[in-house]
């Protein structure tokens, strides 16, 4: 028990930190799209001049905005589900039945991020047009004196980069399911809730 014990705590510290750090990015990536599409209001219907890229900008960092945060929920029960026929099984049977689901889960997200890499990696995913019609409004290529250019791929990492997240996270709760099943419940609890997830 202790060496598994060991394993649960240390990918739980990491998993923990990862997500807390990614839950942060999250928020300023909500911040940054409510801005833009407050922007886009005002140049579309007061000033009659709507700009080339809010839309795709706040695509993008919705896109990335869900990537970070979806692991978090996934790790400490934030979805929906439906729990009625686990609930109405034996302790030991409703475990294994959640283990089992759990493990067929982790082989369909190894599947799915080879494929979330293979499309980010493809080679006709095209330059962001309105996204670099950003950098050139705002002059940052010129006043950095480099030549960034966005790509949709950027956009798409975002699926490699989620995948990847809740591979970690379902590592550590099948982990801790197979703990609780051999040791019992005590031994092997849920991770503690955020603070900042409590009242969500």
């Amino acid at each position: 028990m202790g060496g598994l014990q060991g394993v649960v705590t240390v990918l739980g510290r990491i998993n923990h930190s990862v997500l807390t750090f990614c839950r942060g990015v999250g928020c300023v990536a909500m911040g940054f799209m409510v801005l833009a599409v407050l922007l886009q209001i005002f140049y579309r219907y007061v000033l009659n001049n709507a700009l080339p890229w809010p839309e795709e900008a706040a695509r993008a960092l919705m896109i990335w905005m869900m990537a970070l945060v979806a692991p978090s929920a996934y790790r400490h029960a934030g979805f929906v589900s439906i729990d009625m026929f686990p609930d109405m099984l034996p302790r030991r049977a409703r475990l294994g039945l959640i283990l089992a689901i759990m493990v067929l889960s982790l082989a369909v997200l190894f599947v799915m991020l080879g494929q979330a890499w293979d499309h980010y990696s493809a080679p006709l995913l095209f330059d962001s047009s309105g996204l670099n019609r950003l950098l050139q409004d705002s002059g940052i290529n010129q006043l950095l004196g480099t030549e960034i250019q966005f790509r949709t791929a950027y956009i798409y990492l975002a699926m490699s980069v989620l995948l990847a997240l809740l591979i970690a996270v379902s590592a550590e709760l099948i982990l801790r399911l197979i703990g609780r099943l051999v040791w019992g419940d005590e031994s092997f609890p849920n991770p503690p809730m955020p603070a900042s997830m409590v009242g969500s």
